[in-house]
């Protein structure tokens, strides 16, 4: 032990100093400290941290889930919403935008000569279905529509599709998908309510988008399948 008064060092187990007599402060006793293994420190860390990173990936997957259904998985019905809107608005740009460059390029080339022209006649049933609704219903008719069936063609059947395309249509683009959607449509207006049952509206997936089937391309297909 250390003395005070004379500062030289005695045994721990004496009383008073050895050189001075004087006496000696005990040493004081030291609480004893819990040995934590860094192991065990890691380990709890490590399992705290995947358990959040468990949750995180789960409400990411939940919303990658909503998000495929959403925007994905309804791409068919954005068409469908598109042509009823067209016709409700009578908004000719957008009814247009609702087929793809390839069938447009092929009536432009083969039969009505000239953009316009090609434009004229593809929107042409979208007035004819305009007037209808408002002559059945009155000027201020409103439109809803369901879908009451979606089928996806098989590999097969999009293969002999495909086929068609190219060999009718001059397609060089061809689509990954196509849906038969089945719609009823129905307007409602001061005059009354009318329904339009569309048992085959063709909707088709190329490059990332969704383009409705120009009525002759599934016309040449159905009459190509029952050929074989």
């Amino acid at each position: 032990m250390y003395c005070k008064e004379c500062h030289k060092q005695s045994p721990d187990n004496f009383i008073n100093c050895a050189f001075c007599g004087a006496k000696l402060d005990p040493p004081k006793k030291k609480t004893p400290q819990r040995f934590v293994k860094k192991t065990d420190f890691k380990l709890k860390l490590s399992f705290r941290m995947g358990v959040k990173v468990l949750i995180v990936v789960a409400a990411l997957l939940t919303v990658a889930a909503l998000f495929t259904a959403t925007f994905v998985g309804s791409k068919p019905e954005k068409v469908v919403k598109n042509f009823v809107k067209s016709i409700q608005n009578s908004d000719s740009d957008l009814y247009y935008s609702l087929y793809d460059d390839n069938i447009i390029r092929y009536k432009t080339d083969n039969r009505y000569f000239g953009e316009d022209e090609t434009f004229k006649q593809i929107v042409v049933a979208m007035e004819q279905s305009d007037d209808f609704y408002k002559e059945k219903c009155g000027e201020d008719y409103k439109l809803n529509y369901y879908i009451t069936a979606n089928r996806t063609l098989d590999d097969t059947e999009l293969e002999a599709f495909r086929t068609v395309l190219e060999g009718s249509f001059g397609y060089v683009e061809f689509p990954s998908r196509v849906d038969v959607l089945s719609i009823e449509v129905i307007a409602t207006g001061k005059q009354g309510e009318y329904k339009t049952v569309y048992n085959d509206f063709w909707c088709m997936k190329i490059k990332g988008h969704w383009y409705r089937v120009d009525k002759t391309i599934y016309t040449e297909y159905l009459k190509s399948e029952s050929e074989n």
